[in-house]
């Protein structure tokens, strides 16, 4: 049977997602589970013929993280904070490497620079959800429709290179 693709944009960018709803562990008994896509962030169920292999607590993201390194401007209380680097990113979120962080649940703007040729994409508003001595995890919490259109064409060309390397090494 063939990977699942996402019902709403037909990418096979998606990944499996847990839920540990009485109603979602049912489903999963009848191998039918819940999905995630990468790219539109649609969230779907699909049947998968074997079981997938459990993922670690620590990684239950609904996201895949990509590893990249873009500039980004942090704004935060009206002030502009320059000089930080996104480490890895998805739809859902990013790290930001920065020297001054913020405290857990503090909101902010941001503004990711991906290539010095390619328009920034505004994360209109975001959320600190882990702060690191030199690091802060960013959730994504609202963005107008351009700017996810494309922060989505980011992560497509991301996942696309990703699925290549991964090709030619197999």
């Amino acid at each position: 049977m063939k990977d699942p693709h996402c019902p709403s944009c037909g990418t096979p960018f998606v990944r499996i997602v847990h839920d540990e709803r009485t109603m979602e562990r049912l489903f999963n008994r009848f191998r039918v589970f819940s999905f995630r896509c990468q790219l539109c962030t649609a969230r779907f169920r699909a049947y998968r013929n074997q079981s997938p292999s459990h993922t670690s607590v620590a990684d239950r993201r609904e996201y895949k993280r990509l590893s990249v390194s873009f500039r980004a401007n942090l704004l935060a209380e009206s002030a502009v904070r320059m000089d930080n680097r996104v480490t890895d990113i998805s739809m859902g979120g990013c790290t930001l490497e920065t020297t001054t962080t913020l405290p857990q649940g503090t909101f902010i703007e941001l503004v990711i620079k991906p290539a010095s040729d390619e328009e920034p994409i505004k994360i209109g508003t975001a959320m600190v959800c882990s702060s690191r001595q030199e690091s802060m995890g960013i959730r994504f919490l609202e963005m107008v429709a351009d700017d996810k259109n494309r922060l989505s064409q980011v992560i497509l060309s991301l996942l696309v290179g990703q699925s290549l390397h991964s090709n030619l090494l197999s």
